[in-house]
């Protein structure tokens, strides 16, 4: 029996997962905690069962392709670090190492981090804020710690880089620039994981910004959170180089009518089937609320319909992070720094509508950054 992409979705987003209880981590901007989080797909519950000690705050966090290792922006640190743990499960982490980032930025903070799913399974980082043109490439050791800088490499000289994705199969790097206002393209080495600069052009207009970025795994499009202009961007991919090109499509993340100022977007994720995509906006007064939307893909990652916009229940503060389940499409887990605190959404059936089933409270002043799926 053969079904069309919308039915495959539905019944992705309809199927059970074999285990009723799954894992999170979430990182914090402020306080030196990661928080293990439980949550049941049947009773609907989330749940803080975990929370370790760490010597820094991490901004962001990733998980390495085994999940046996989970990096980190060394957030609270001086000058510019990243920092991994070894996972024996989702609540037994432990400290491995801290990497400064080295070369010649001088912004204070180190914003993002992504590990590479295909040998030899470097790690990529990026600071923000002040003189922060550059990204570095991390080695691992045998255990999937970080061991060594491999490549410290610069983008533009007003470069702030806050967002990174690959393509499927680890061989193009995509940066969202957001301080630039550009997107950059680089090779991949497939022996060191070094990066050669292939592409950069500037946003759609001038003060979009582009954010954070995700590519779908056929590898024809490349979805951009545009933070100033508080859009979607759909960019199509060049076959031949992997360089994207701005068709002028995208979709709004925030109501018609609302002033771009109030608001800065933030995230963009494909849900577990890459048949829907997630993005999110945040306000940047605490008295208003931020917005989380869905779109639906066709079965090579063209964006078919943005299927709503709702409003989250906070601003987000600096989150709204949004991070979809890796076991259905039905969940997303979504962190709030405005008060403090972990939800999850579910979408409806038809993936037309979503609503919070479940949420547990962190406020301990710095919680929370972005959450990832452990199981």
């Amino acid at each position: 029996m053969r079904f069309s992409p919308p039915s495959l979705a539905i019944l992705a987003l309809s199927k059970l997962a074999k285990c009723d209880i799954h894992h999170l981590i979430a990182g914090t901007f402020g306080t030196t905690n990661l928080y293990t989080l439980e949550f049941d797909d049947v009773a609907l519950t989330l749940n803080m069962i975990a929370n370790t000690s760490t010597a820094v705050a991490s901004s962001w966090i990733a998980l390495s392709h085994d999940k046996k290792n989970l990096y980190g922006t060394s957030y609270s640190s001086a000058s510019p670090a990243f920092v991994s743990y070894s996972l024996e499960n989702a609540t037994d982490i432990s400290y491995t190492s801290t990497l400064p980032l080295g070369g010649n930025c001088t912004s204070s903070k180190a914003i993002f981090v992504m590990a590479s799913t295909s040998p030899p399974y470097a790690v990529y980082g990026s600071p923000f804020g002040g003189s922060a043109p550059c990204g570095s490439v991390m080695g691992v050791d045998s255990s999937g710690a970080l061991s060594t800088i491999v490549q410290n490499y610069t983008y533009g000289t007003t470069s702030g880089v806050h967002g990174m994705a690959m393509n499927a199969n680890g061989s193009v790097l995509y940066s969202a620039d957001d301080t630039g206002n550009a997107l950059w393209t680089h090779s991949v080495d497939g022996e060191t994981g070094e990066v050669t600069l292939v592409s950069s052009f500037a946003g759609p207009v001038a003060g979009s910004d582009p954010r954070h970025v995700s590519v779908h795994p056929v590898g024809k499009y490349l979805y951009v959170v545009l933070e100033g202009a508080n859009q979607l961007a759909q960019y199509s991919i060049d076959q031949s180089n992997g360089v994207p090109s701005f068709g002028n499509k995208t979709w709004p993340l925030v109501p018609a009518g609302s002033s771009n100022s109030a608001y800065w977007s933030d995230e963009v994720a494909l849900s577990y089937s890459n048949s829907y995509l997630w993005a999110t906006s945040r306000a940047r007064s605490s008295n208003s609320t931020g917005f989380i939307s869905t779109f639906s893909l066709s079965s090579d990652g063209a964006i078919q319909e943005q299927l709503f916009l709702n409003a989250t229940t906070n601003s987000g503060g600096t989150a709204n992070s949004v991070a979809p389940s890796t076991f259905s499409d039905r969940f997303a887990a979504l962190t709030d720094s405005s008060v403090g605190f972990v939800e999850i959404w579910e979408l409806a059936i038809d993936g037309k509508n979503a609503s919070v089933v479940a949420k547990v409270m962190l406020e301990d002043g710095g919680c929370c950054a972005n959450a990832v799926w452990y199981s």
